[in-house]
């Protein structure tokens, strides 16, 4: 199994934020799920972080089209985030939900530095 701390170091961040991020979804759903008492809160983010850990998964596998795959996976995230910024709930939701969504821009970036390409195209550094 590749190790991703040999991975470039933008690589390792979209990872560790790729995996941070789905799990910091799933706590907020739990925390709202909590205060109101209504377990339907859980449910989409448990689909969402398991759809970014897979994503996350192929970036420490390596296979060529996974940093794409995983750009996509991200920037969905991201839109799905400003969704909840826009729409009604408490402050602190749509804070971290914002905060959240500028983290998985951030990590489509980063997937989209000449590194990372040259790390799942190949090459030398």
């Amino acid at each position: 199994m590749p190790n991703p701390r040999n991975a470039p170091t933008e690589v390792f961040l979209a990872i560790l934020i790729g995996a941070a991020g789905g799990l910091a979804f799933v706590l907020m759903g739990l925390v709202q799920w909590q205060v109101e008492d209504d377990s339907s809160w859980v449910r989409f983010p448990v689909v969402v972080a398991v759809l970014e850990l897979l994503a996350v998964a192929g970036l420490v596998a390596r296979p060529r089209p996974a940093r794409l795959i995983a750009a996509f996976v991200f920037g969905l995230v991201a839109l799905i985030h400003l969704l909840a910024v826009l729409n009604q709930g408490p402050v602190w939701l749509r804070v971290l939900s914002g905060l959240l969504s500028a983290v998985h821009v951030f990590a489509v970036v980063m997937l989209n530095t000449k590194p990372a390409r040259i790390h799942f195209l190949g090459g030398q550094r």
